[in-house]
């Protein structure tokens, strides 16, 4: 009678226990993890950086979203630490063994003691590579347990039809070329007399042009990457030439001078086939959807944190 009194005053301390701990936690719960607020030397200098690269003063939203990432980052690394990938990557392994071999420490230890020994220094916390990887490690993690949707052949058919625009082959052109500077204007004159008739071979033709640091011969290539090599000037007045392939063009001027051009041909403008653009369509749809299951995914991993702007 005593034993059985005792057992059920031992059971109801424990489901009373049970009970307060369970009120506890949902009246007080931990605190989380805080994450931020940014030091404001931190958040001007990377407010500099941004507006050095773009050139024009940040706006409110620009600043919020630049802050919002940069905590992310933060984020990224605290759970990248507290799932301790720091311990397991050689990567950051041999990040750690450089830095203890370059400040000359621990001489006497192994490549494993020196490691461990920059551990306990906590040199990782205060490593920018080790901290960029980290953050890659995490994100890596994240995607593993919530990866992107997966690409149907019916996604890449619909994206294909939706983006006709994306698939357009241009022009291509390819050609030799005589130069002449604009002070020898009168040079490119008589040689273009005689092109076609005293002179027909282009080898023989080039011995009466300067020198050209692009080049004489062009294969296959669109007007944008002429416009590279010869100028925008160069492209407009060589596009608002009547097509004549296989034959000398007119004389063609451009910043630099002017163009005595043999048209070896001239490739249309087309539609690529699906075959052509299914490579580059797979790779845009795995980027896409790698950037949104990420989102969604620090999305998620933020209610695990107090984010302080």
């Amino acid at each position: 009678m005593i034993q059985r009194l005792l057992r059920s005053r031992v059971v109801a301390f424990l489901v009373l226990g049970a009970m307060f701990y369970a009120i506890s936690q949902f009246l007080f719960p931990e605190p989380k993890p805080a994450v931020g607020p940014l030091a404001e030397t931190r958040i001007q200098a990377l407010v500099d950086e941004w507006q050095g690269l773009m050139g024009r003063t940040m706006t409110d939203s620009e600043l919020r979203g630049l802050l919002v990432a940069e905590l992310d980052r933060d984020m990224l690394f605290q759970k990248a630490l507290d799932l301790e990938l720091h311990l397991v990557d050689p990567v950051i392994a041999q990040r750690l063994l450089r830095n203890v071999e370059f400040l000359g420490l621990y001489a006497e230890q192994g490549d494993a003691e020196k490691i461990q020994s920059a551990l306990e220094m906590r040199m990782h916390l205060g490593d920018e590579v080790v901290k960029r990887r980290l953050i890659q490690l995490a994100e890596e993690w994240l995607l593993l347990n919530s990866p992107p949707v997966p690409i149907r052949d019916q996604d890449i058919l619909d994206y294909y039809a939706d983006n006709q625009d994306q698939f357009w082959a241009p022009e291509r052109y390819t050609f030799s070329h005589v130069f002449f500077p604009r002070e020898r204007e009168e040079d490119m004159r008589q040689l273009a007399a005689k092109l076609g008739g005293e002179i027909e071979n282009f080898d023989e033709a080039l011995n009466y042009g300067a020198p050209f640091l692009p080049g004489y011969h062009f294969t296959r290539q669109t007007a944008e990457q002429l416009a590279r090599q010869f100028g925008a000037g160069f492209v407009s007045n060589f596009l608002a030439l009547p097509p004549a392939v296989r034959q000398w063009q007119a004389p063609i001027a451009s910043t630099f001078g002017w163009h005595l051009v043999w048209l070896q041909s001239e490739e249309m403008g087309r539609t690529l086939t699906l075959e052509e653009a299914q490579k580059n369509i797979v790779a845009t749809l795995q980027r896409e959807r790698r950037a949104k299951a990420l989102d969604d995914a620090k999305a998620v991993l933020r209610q695990d944190y107090e984010i302080m702007l």
